[in-house]
């Protein structure tokens, strides 16, 4: 499994959150009589001028001065603190990250921590910590920070404290705090992508199988990821007694989400395509250039050759072929559907099926003519009737059954749009 948890997304909520002239320390003598604590005035004599060079935008200026705070001697906790809370927002602006986490973890950990500072210092804390790999001090944070009255439950925070126990290796409660995150999602975003793979990585740890495929087909509803087509179109074809022709409905799909793949991913559909039973040529053609075009295949291969040269004579006798089906059995129309669809003409092909369906035939499976139905007209960018098209199988096999759920899924993605041609 492949985790990819977005690492630059904290930055936004870093700076949101963090910024130097929401800083809330006293620095000034005439502040110094205030009721809570100040800093030194030693201390105080170098953020000043610290803080008014953040506010102009002199990040560097302002570190060459907190620094100089920094290597002062007999510091309060309190300046401590302070002097980290101006070198976080400095490095921040800097986009120094390590040093910012270092400020934050001191901060966190720091006895100074004053009550009104704990939401902004642990929500950022937490994600620092996380993207550092500082996973212990992750899911210390996040869980305080959750726990303090009145806060956000943040999702991001909830799936750093899921990804901080997945890497300490406590799967049960990265599979819970990742369920938290997700059902934390606000109404009409899409759940927090690192959440869903900590939840998958931790289904597949648990060696729940069918829970990970359905994390995955979450995480695919809502990302449309090459990646993860590529992934659920691998496990999909391993469905026992799959015939050739429900490997190549499942096969198909990976042109249509551009998925990416192995050499074996383009070489083995065009095999099946040229295979004497389904004989579709250019059908095979467009695999083997799709593999072609994402440098996983030659044009040297052999296959490459033959594909091309029977492509060419296919390519001489459609016409006649259709000829033959428009006078012919639902089974030729069927056949002729197939054909078509590998040649790219969508609308045709879905006017085949259609046709299939209603001249039947013993020989002619209507769930098949439902597949390739569906599929030419999910291609054309019908959604509807192509989602109409896969719930029409009536007590399909299972190589079938799994051709029309992995459609689905890529019908009723959110992203869904039209997908382009193959090539002629």
């Amino acid at each position: 499994m492949k985790m990819r948890f977005v690492r630059a997304a904290f930055v936004a909520c870093l700076l949101g959150s963090a910024s130097i002239v929401a800083t809330t320390v006293s620095l000034t003598p005439a502040l110094a009589k205030s009721s809570g604590p100040t800093v030194s005035p030693a201390v105080g004599k170098l953020l000043q001028p610290a803080q008014t060079a953040m506010q102009s935008g002199d990040y560097n200026g302002a570190m060459t001065l907190i620094k100089q705070a920094q290597a002062l001697p007999d510091q309060t906790a309190f300046d401590t603190y302070t002097i980290n809370n101006f070198l976080a927002n400095a490095a921040i602006a800097l986009k120094d990250y390590d040093t910012a986490d270092t400020a934050y973890e001191a901060m966190a950990d720091s006895p100074a921590l004053p009550d009104t500072d704990k939401p902004t210092i642990l929500h950022n804390a937490t994600l620092l910590a996380g993207q550092a790999k500082h996973w212990d001090k992750t899911v210390k944070y996040g869980t305080t920070y959750l726990a303090l009255p009145g806060v956000t439950q943040d999702p991001s925070i909830i799936s750093a404290v899921a990804q901080g126990y997945y890497f300490t290796n406590d799967f049960t409660n990265a599979a819970t705090w990742a369920d938290k995150a997700v059902t934390a999602t606000p109404a009409g975003q899409a759940p927090n992508r690192g959440a869903l793979e900590i939840k998958m990585g931790a289904e597949i740890k648990g060696k729940q199988a069918d829970a990970a495929m359905g994390t995955l087909e979450t995480i695919l509803t809502y990302y449309d990821d090459p990646d993860d087509w590529s992934q659920l179109i691998d496990v999909s074809l391993g469905v026992k007694g799959i015939k050739d022709i429900e490997a190549l409905h499942i096969y198909r799909l990976r042109l249509a989400a551009h998925a990416s793949g192995q050499p074996d991913g383009y070489t083995v559909p065009a095999d099946i395509a040229l295979s004497p039973n389904l004989a579709f040529p250019v059908e095979a053609l467009a695999f083997l250039d799709a593999g072609v075009a994402a440098g996983k295949v030659q044009r040297s291969d052999k296959r490459y050759t033959e594909a091309s040269t029977r492509a060419a004579a296919d390519r001489k006798t459609i016409g006649s072929f259709e000829q033959l089906a428009a006078k012919g059995s639902g089974e030729l129309e069927l056949k002729l559907a197939e054909t078509l669809y590998g040649y790219g003409r969508y609308a045709d092909s879905a006017a085949s099926a259609r046709r299939a369906l209603q001249k039947g035939g013993p020989k002619n499976d209507p769930n098949e003519a439902n597949l390739v139905l569906g599929e030419a007209l999910l291609m054309q960018g019908d959604t509807a009737g192509a989602v109409a098209a896969f719930n029409a199988l009536k007590n399909p096999t299972p190589g079938q059954a799994k051709a029309a759920h992995v459609w689905l899924l890529f019908a009723n993605r959110k992203t869904a749009a039209p997908a382009p041609a193959p090539a002629k």
